[in-house]
Order: C-alpha cells, then sequence, then structure tokens
C-alpha cells in the first residue's frame, strides 16, 4: 500500500496525509484520527528512506564491521547499538567480511541514504586506500574503530602494543623462555602493534627472536586451527594468541593431538565467555567495548555540530 491509497481511502489528499505521517500539527482533529484509523488497520508504514531524502535529514548512522561472526565484533556492535538507543539515534548494519569491495558497496549504499555518519572498523586490506577514505569523510563524518586507518583521520581504538607486551612479560617471569605467537594479518594495525610487543619484551628480556615459534593467521578460527596444529610441533611452554577466533582454533588442534592445555601457559588478546568456560587458566583482558563505543559516538556527534575538538583519536587503555 502506497500513501496515495490511504489519501484515496481517507478522500483527502496525498498532502494531507503526509502531514499526519510526520506529526504536522495543521490537520483537524477529525481527520487525523480518521487517516491514523486508516493506517493501523491497513497496516502502512511509511518509507523512512523516501522521507529522509525529502526532508534532507534522519537520525541514522551506518556501521560497518568485517567480520560479525566474531564475537569480538558482534560485542562491539551490541554496545554501539546500545548506546544509539540512548541518543534517540537508528542503526544500519552493513559486514564487509574482510572485502574491500563490499565495505565500498555499503559506503556508497549509506551515501545514498543519506545517513548522518558513518563508524567503521576497515577491512584488512584497507590501508593502501587511505585517499578512498579521505574522500569518503569530506562527504560525511567517518569515525574509524579498532583498526587504525591513519594517524590523522578521527578514531578510537584500544591499545595494543603494551598488553601484548605485558602478557609476554607476564610469561618471562614465570621462567617460560620458549614463548610462542599466532600473529593476525600484519596489514591489520591491531595485530601488526601486538606482535611489535611480543617481539620488545622477548629483546627487553635478552631472549633471541625466533622466527619458527611465529606464524600469521588471518584472524579466523580455521587457521588457529591450522596454525595451531603446526606451532605444537615445536617444544613451547607459552603461547600469545593474537585473538579470540584463533584461541578456539588453536585449543582444537590441542585437543586434537591429545594435548592438556594446563600444560603451557596460553593467553590470548580480549576475554571470551567460551573461552573461559574451556579454560578459565587462559590469560585475557577485559575489554572495555562499552568504552569504545560511547567515545566513537561522542566523536561523530562533535563532527556533525562541527565542534572543534583537542583530540579526535583516542587511544583506550586496557
Amino acid at each position: 500500500m502506497k500513501i496515495q491509497d490511504i489519501a484515496k481511502l481517507a478522500n483527502v489528499s496525498v498532502a494531507t496525509v503526509s502531514r499526519v505521517i510526520n506529526n504536522n500539527e495543521n490537520v483537524k482533529e477529525e481527520t487525523r484520527k480518521k487517516i491514523n484509523k486508516i493506517i493501523k488497520e491497513n497496516n502502512y508504514y511509511p518509507n523512512l528512506i523516501a522521507r529522509n531524502l525529502s526532508k534532507n535529514e534522519n537520525n541514522i548512522i551506518g556501521v560497518i564491521l568485517p567480520d560479525i561472526k566474531n564475537l569480538y565484533f558482534a560485542s562491539i556492535m551490541n554496545e554501539i547499538v546500545n548506546e544509539a538507543n540512548t541518543k534517540g539515534m537508528n542503526i544500519i548494519l552493513g559486514c564487509s567480511n574482510e572485502s574491500f569491495k563490499m565495505q565500498k558497496k555499503y559506503i556508497e549504499l549509506f551515501l545514498e541514504q543519506r545517513v548522518k555518519g558513518i563508524i567503521i572498523a576497515v577491512t584488512q586490506n584497507s590501508y593502501d586506500r587511505i585517499d578512498f577514505f579521505e574522500q569518503i569523510s569530506s562527504k560525511i563524518p567517518l569515525v574509524f574503530i579498532d583498526r587504525k586507518i591513519n594517524s590523522k583521520m578521527p578514531g578510537v581504538f584500544f591499545e595494543n602494543f603494551n598488553s601484548s607486551y605485558e602478557i609476554i612479560e607476564k610469561f618471562i617471569k614465570n621462567n617460560k623462555r620458549k614463548i610462542a605467537f599466532l600473529a593476525g594479518p600484519q596489514t591489520i594495525s591491531t595485530a601488526k602493534e601486538r606482535l611489535e610487543g611480543y617481539k620488545k619484551a622477548l629483546s627487553d628480556y635478552n631472549i633471541g627472536y625466533d622466527e619458527k615459534l611465529v606464524l600469521y593467521g588471518d584472524f579466523t578460527l580455521e587457521s588457529g586451527y591450522n596454525l595451531g596444529k603446526k606451532i605444537l610441533k615445536n617444544p613451547i611452554d607459552a603461547i600469545y594468541i593474537s585473538n579470540n577466533s584463533m584461541t578456539l582454533g588453536f585449543l582444537k588442534a590441542m585437543k586434537e593431538l591429545n594435548i592438556n592445555s594446563r600444560e603451557m601457559k596460553i593467553a590470548t588478546f580480549e576475554d571470551n565467555e567460551i573461552i573461559k568456560f574451556i579454560d578459565e587458566k587462559i590469560i585475557s583482558y577485559d575489554i572495555p567495548f562499552l568504552e569504545l563505543s560511547r567515545k566513537g559516538i561522542d566523536i561523530l556527534e562533535n563532527l556533525l555540530e562541527n565542534k572543534k575538538m583537542e583530540n579526535n583519536i583516542v587511544e583506550i587503555n586496557l
């Protein structure tokens, strides 16, 4: 059913129906009740996108994440939705699946729908496309979360270097010397910073860097499983795994190889209920997803209001 059909049933003009839908006071109360009754009886829902285009305004923000199956990004999305609701904002979600092409498609779609702004965790192959994001940010407020794309572009990020450094340091102080590392893609800022923290801790404690003990995955469970089967062929007494999905894959590999997880120290970047259920002794950080989401939306609001900000790049310590 279209707005023209509502107007015909009510025997009024389309403009009158439009005024009722938009809560315009310039309509007789009797006419308003009549139109609302017809709308309710026919389960009519206004086309919000069309209304946004005609009014050139809305309260919708677009969010693009690389892997919504990953509990890490699902947690981020959950907090963004909660925070947006407190501010009367609505959310449209796009999942890029680590595809720059899909990510670009969602950005273009959001521009067409005239969302107020975009919050994005970029794909792993976005880092050589800075010009593209600079061009987009000239058209619409763009806030980056979790993954840095450029040191000057606004965003909110978790601290990665010190967190991994501290875990490796803890291993070393517990007399662990053969410390393996399952790293993420080095095209992603978070993975790169975590690996740098690992290397620095080894260097500071005069432990030689062993390439055989560092393997590179893609932040998926499958890569954690495949790399786990490979790394466990080496004599190691501790391991740091870059994210929770790879950790689950690694634990699966340990089970298949009949290796007790309690025989070595295991750490991962973020806390996870599933991982804790499997083995509560795995070292991890409690990630402040709410803080990231709240500050991301705050920066977006400041950009929308053209407020001068002392710092529109925020790093959250764990």
